[in-house]
């Protein structure tokens, strides 16, 4: 499914880009930060919804390559690929029960989707003196991808990758291609009709609470299938003298709470970007609706002396 998915988006595209087109066609890069919603993460108070429990110290990068094709003076279509490192700690919260717990994470994720543009706002003359060459749009996004879900964390000085341990006791790994549905907004400056400037603000939707290895509840240690999933299954004893978790860890057993599995991880992107257009027969120019002044405007044209 995944990858008739793939090959009918760029088959479209190119089929796109080979029929008369009339809009161009832009390469370009990202780069930015990343950050994860789950159950890793926060304040001293209870799990909180959505930005209210982001743990800002724990933003990482996310660079990414993108193409995108104009489909009209409002729409594109826009391919992706992007890595960006996830991660998160209980160590470093204050809320006693989630320091008890005592689980941490980092995960170097893929992604690869293909969204839709949609064009609300357009100044194709910014300064309105016809002399820029300047042209603005903004945009909102959605669509559909998949990423590379591989979360790791630290043992005895190594990376442990945890999906083949079955921290939780699952009877099978959960899998490490996952969905994720991104949505977000942006902007985008246009020199020169070639060089685009913009930035990029998106929420990735996933439809997986193992982001982070943490969903459900304790399992029974004798199911565990090595001392290595027994270890990483179960760390709230390492923290045990803490006075934050001296009074917690007799409810750290089989059954106890470990994760809330009726909410998935997602995570966040925020970028500037930078691409390069291929003008083409582009006539993307050439329009001068202007969606902020109600009227059209012709392009001044430059004095020859």
């Amino acid at each position: 499914m995944r990858r008739l998915y793939l090959y009918l988006t760029i088959s479209t595209l190119l089929f796109l880009g080979e029929s008369r087109a009339q809009y161009a066609w832009d390469f370009g890069g990202n780069l930015g930060f990343a950050n994860y919603l789950g159950e890793i993460g926060g304040g001293a108070s209870e799990a909180r919804d959505w930005l209210l429990d982001l743990k800002l110290s724990q933003t990482r990068w996310n660079p990414g390559v993108f193409a995108r094709y104009r489909l009209g003076y409002n729409w594109g279509l826009n391919m992706s690929l992007n890595y960006a490192r996830l991660q998160g700690a209980d160590s470093i919260v204050t809320n006693p029960n989630r320091f008890t717990r005592n689980l941490h994470f980092r995960n170097d994720i893929f992604e690869l989707a293909g969204t839709v543009e949609y064009y609300f706002f357009s100044q194709p003359d910014v300064g309105r003196t016809g002399r820029y060459l300047l042209d603005f749009k903004a945009f909102v996004y959605a669509g559909f991808g998949a990423f590379y879900n591989n979360p790791k964390a630290q043992y005895q000085g190594n990376w442990v990758a945890l999906r083949p341990l079955k921290t939780e006791g699952q009877e099978s790994p959960y899998s490490a291609i996952q969905a994720v549905v991104p949505v977000g907004f942006g902007f985008f400056y246009t020199s020169s009709r070639i060089h685009r400037f913009g930035m990029n603000a998106g929420w990735r939707i996933s439809f997986t609470d193992y982001i982070d290895d943490v969903s459900g509840t304790y399992p029974d240690p004798n199911i565990l299938e090595s001392p290595e999933a027994e270890a990483l299954s179960n760390r709230s004893q390492e923290v045990a003298g803490n006075p934050l978790a001296a009074d917690l860890v007799q409810f750290f057993v089989e059954d106890g709470v470990r994760g809330n599995p009726d909410a998935n991880d997602s995570y966040l992107m925020l970028c500037a970007t930078y691409s390069y257009v291929l003008r083409g027969k582009s006539n993307s120019f050439g329009k001068r609706r202007n969606y902020l002044y109600g009227r059209k405007r012709a392009r001044a044209g430059r004095a020859s002396f």
